[in-house]
């Protein structure tokens, strides 16, 4: 039997049918600070889609409270709770609430001060903290006991007390951020007071027998602060004095210079924190962060690194998540691209690259199958055209795919191929397996123009042809070392061959140029476990053996890496790393044999370049198909690059947005 359903397996009191909880994530789609609709849609999505536990953040107090977030205190929490807690039970899963008090987290905009232990402002937000007194800290620990209190009288499964990520609780656990030095500070053991006295109330409020979960960084991860060390003691400590029945283990704070969830970081990354709890108490352990497939589940269970696995965004990005894994289902995966935080921590609703139903759950309830035998025509099958396609058929109509290519996927194929975005691959073949039950017909290697729309006699064209690589007015760029980018990461062996050989410069220091100069940079190790053996054996008392690539991104403007976003911190690092060199505000005007020629900021220059990869960006597909739908009065949009230029997330919200907006009748 697998592990992950072997039952029964207990917390405190709480029997679960399986070992795979639903955690936390910030959604913003409470109403001032009420359980709204869009709340009650988006769980009962997922506690469909079999998870043992559902749990959902709620603020402690109207200062504890983030943006858009239910606040305990709120006048119609009980009646709203309940129902939201009946409904989840109603599916046989267990409700989990987490205590949370944001503590110096805020937007100017929230119109409350920041509480902290300290005034040390978050590095992300940036606001003066208000210190709290004595009487705060009091009211405060009341505010969490109060609550477990309710929580416990609404009927809701167990509690789990916030003390991770640089919240309240774990301000006070910091020294970077506790600088008292009275009884909540000042040394290890002081700093512990305030999130144990916290425990403390909230045990005595909830008894013995109800569940209480504490949430923990492992590590603050920052420089200074604290580390699993100073968490197994206070693990210990709360376990000893009897005050909670299981520990919830994530990685480092939102601020720590660390990827926290995104695709940079291993699945299952985190789970060694886990482990090291493990290790020190009795109670069960709950792993997490980017845990986002079956595999890493298996491995982590097996090894005895924790009893339970747990994840937010493995639901966001699949509702039924858990069913999929324990059925081997084809599942959608999370990739790990940081959309969902990077809207979050901006105060904004949640959002999913990959799944753009989150936060429309709602609406999916009104929509009705037309079972219609008009055809619904869509051109191009990258990520846009593929959501296209999923929605159409999913709305009864007669849905016909057509790609020029031998694949699903197109410009996610190449988008995979750098280091660490292997998981793309993984999103177009649950979208295959999805059309394929669906019963779309999917044409491969079809070239769609006016005159197959024509033949075709669709009701309805969806045009999602992509884009085309932009190709500069650069002296020199026909030449025999000048290679396209998307052409060197669909390459195979000759084409890498011949950029291993001697310099490469990489016009355009977008996403794609950089992907790709990782990508050349990556070739240099024969596998990754020459990096450890090199590391451990080698060293630098002995002739290198590695030699890296020589490789340059040129970029024409101030900033390099724009499209990066958030993620753009942590792509530079690994660039630095690997000795990749970059240049900005820097054109090329010329490619010669063996070297190019720029303008700088410095003047004229001229750089070695063996080879030149071009990565100048993307221009909108052209076709005669929109043409032929107005001859023939068909009705025809345009999504994706093919109608303006953007990532996977613009063409699969776009395609998505046909569907939710557009009546087709």
């Amino acid at each position: 039997m697998s592990l992950i359903s072997d039952t029964p397996f207990k917390i405190n009191n709480m029997e679960l049918k399986n070992r795979i909880i639903m955690l936390v994530m910030q959604t913003g789609f409470a109403k001032g600070g009420k359980i709204s609709e869009q709340d009650m849609a988006f769980f009962e999505e997922r506690a469909k889609g079999g998870a043992a536990a559902i749990t959902q953040v709620c603020g402690v107090s109207e200062y504890g409270a983030a943006n858009s977030m239910p606040n305990v205190k709120d006048e119609t929490f009980t009646e709203r709770e309940k129902a939201l807690t009946d409904m989840i039970h109603s599916y046989d899963t267990k409700h989990i609430v987490q205590l949370f008090h944001r503590g110096r987290n805020s937007g100017s905009d929230y119109g409350l001060k920041p509480l902290a232990p300290s005034n040390v402002p978050s590095s992300i937000y940036r606001n003066e903290c208000e210190v709290m007194t004595k009487a705060q800290i009091e009211e405060t620990i009341k505010d969490f006991a109060d609550a477990a209190l309710k929580c416990k009288e609404i009927g809701v499964d167990a509690v789990e007390v916030s003390c991770s990520a640089g919240y309240l609780l774990t301000l006070f656990l910091s020294p970077l951020t506790n600088l008292r030095d009275d009884e909540y500070g000042g040394d290890d053991e002081r700093r512990m007071k305030m999130p144990l006295d916290t425990l403390r109330a909230v045990r005595a409020a909830v008894g013995k027998d109800y569940p209480v979960i504490v949430r923990i960084a492992g590590s603050q991860m920052m420089p200074g602060g604290y580390g699993i060390d100073y968490m197994q003691k206070f693990c210990s400590i709360a376990e000893k004095e009897g005050l909670i029945d299981a520990v919830n283990v994530t990685g480092g704070w939102h601020e720590a210079p660390v990827p926290q969830i995104s695709y940079q970081l291993p699945a299952g990354g985190f789970a060694y924190l886990a482990d090291a709890i493990k290790r020190v108490v009795n109670v069960p352990v709950i792993a997490c962060n980017r845990i986002n497939n079956i595999e890493t589940i298996e491995e982590i269970l097996s090894n005895g690194m924790a009893d339970f696995v747990g994840t937010a965004r493995g639901f966001l990005a699949d509702p039924a998540f858990a069913e999929k894994v324990l059925t081997s289902k084809s599942y959608n995966r999370c990739q790990g691209c940081n959309k969902c935080i990077e809207a979050v921590l901006k105060g904004k609703q949640v959002v999913c690259a990959y799944n753009p139903e989150v936060g429309h759950e709602a609406e999916e309830k009104t929509h009705r199958m037309v079972r219609s035998a008009k055809k619904i025509l869509i051109v191009g099958a990258g990520p846009a055209g593929l959501e296209a396609a999923k929605k159409s058929a999913e709305r009864g109509y007669k849905t016909i795919l057509c790609t020029k290519d031998g694949h699903l996927g197109g410009m996610l194929v190449s988008a995979a191929v750098p280091p660490e975005k292997q998981d793309l691959i993984k999103f177009v073949e649950n979208k295959k397996y999805e059309l394929e039950q669906l019963g779309v017909d999917i044409r491969y290697d079809t070239e769609v123009d006016g005159e197959f729309v024509k033949e075709l006699e669709p009701y309805f064209v969806i045009e999602a042809s992509g884009g085309e690589a932009v190709i500069p007015p650069i002296k020199g760029i026909d030449g025999e070392n000048v290679y396209m980018a998307l052409d060197v990461l669909n390459g195979g062996t000759d084409i890498i061959s011949k950029l291993k050989k001697g310099s490469t410069v990489i016009i355009g220091g977008g996403s794609v140029g950089l992907e790709t100069a990782r990508f050349l940079a990556s070739k240099h190790y024969a596998t990754d476990k020459s990096k450890t053996f090199n590391k451990l054996f080698v060293g630098g008392d002995i002739p290198t053996v590695d030699v890296p690539s020589d490789i340059t991104v040129v970029e024409m403007t101030k900033k390099i890496g724009r499209d990066l976003g958030g993620l753009k911190w942590i792509v530079m690092k690994e660039v630095k790393s690997e000795g990749i060199k970059t240049m900005t505000e820097t054109k090329i005007k010329e490619i010669g044999d063996g070297f190019v020629i720029a303008d700088t900021p410095e003047g004229e220059v001229k750089l070695p370049a063996d080879n030149v990869i071009v990565a100048a960006g993307f221009a909108p597909a052209k076709s005669d198909i929109a043409l032929a739908c107005l001859d023939e009065k068909i009705s025809y949009t345009k999504i994706g690059d093919c109608a303006g230029v953007g990532d996977a997330m613009k063409g699969i919200h776009e395609a998505y947005g046909v569907f939710l907006r557009v009546f087709i009748a």
